[in-house]
């Protein structure tokens, strides 16, 4: 590895972790992204637990997943990762996703917000974490606010999931993981996501209902997540 900043890890795709077509879904690459970013944090010393010490802790604010595409059971692959700067709110965090052959198989862009245990609102940047990253580097996708459909409610179009203990994250709401997964719960059985573009925008805790939706304009799917009770927006997203 060329320095400290970046980080890589190989995987072996396991039988829990492929679809009916044997090869790895889009959840499993974004456990091990999210499982990468946190390993490299903590070797950078400002990983969750770290933050935790001050009351603060690292949220997912969005997610960007490009697949080439999707390595088969049993393949090793190598997801490489680098903090990628800021701008005083947001940290983004690049990765590639190699095969053996050291072919990029997939790209990734992460935005992460530092969230006040206690205010649960999100916080700057400290400085420290800052200007211990390059601000200048060069993204794998390209940085944007994106674009994210407001959905109307509709029945036939959504489903409702019940937030189970096992859903919950170090930080006691819904991993973000969970929240892809329902989405990619409401595509059409035939149909296989290679990319998704997913901001996270409310949490969601144990026992809380929450209802994905989608909608199919010009080939793109569109999905909304809400919390039934509240109808509080969760998460938003499009393929």
């Amino acid at each position: 590895m060329p320095n400290k900043l970046t980080y890589e890890e190989q995987f072996k795709i396991r039988a829990s972790e492929v679809d009916t077509n044997q090869q790895a879904t889009l959840p499993t690459i974004c456990n091990l992204l999210q499982e990468v970013a946190g390993n490299h944090a903590r070797q950078l010393a400002f990983d969750i637990t770290d933050l935790q010490e001050n009351e603060l802790t690292w949220v997912l604010h969005r997610l960007q997943v490009q697949m080439d595409r999707y390595p088969d059971w049993r393949e090793t692959i190598t997801i490489r990762t680098w903090p990628s700067g800021g701008d005083g709110l947001r940290a983004h965090r690049d990765f590639l996703i190699l095969d053996q052959e050291e072919n990029i198989v997939g790209h990734a862009l992460s935005y992460w917000l530092i969230l006040n245990i206690k205010s649960r609102r999100p916080m700057r940047i400290p400085k420290e974490i800052l200007s211990s990253v390059p601000n200048n580097s060069d993204h794998v996708l390209p940085v944007t606010d994106g674009e994210f459909r407001e959905l109307e409610y509709a029945e036939d179009q959504s489903q409702t999931f019940t937030v189970r203990k096992s859903d919950l994250d170090l930080n006691n709401h819904v991993n973000n993981v969970r929240y892809v997964e329902w989405a990619l719960a409401c595509l059409p059985e035939e149909y296989k996501a290679h990319q998704i573009d997913i901001k996270f925008l409310g949490e969601a805790t144990a026992d809380d209902t929450a209802v994905a939706q989608s909608e199919s304009q010009n080939g793109q799917y569109h999905f909304q997540i809400t919390q039934a009770d509240s109808q509080k927006v969760l998460a938003r997203a499009h393929t």
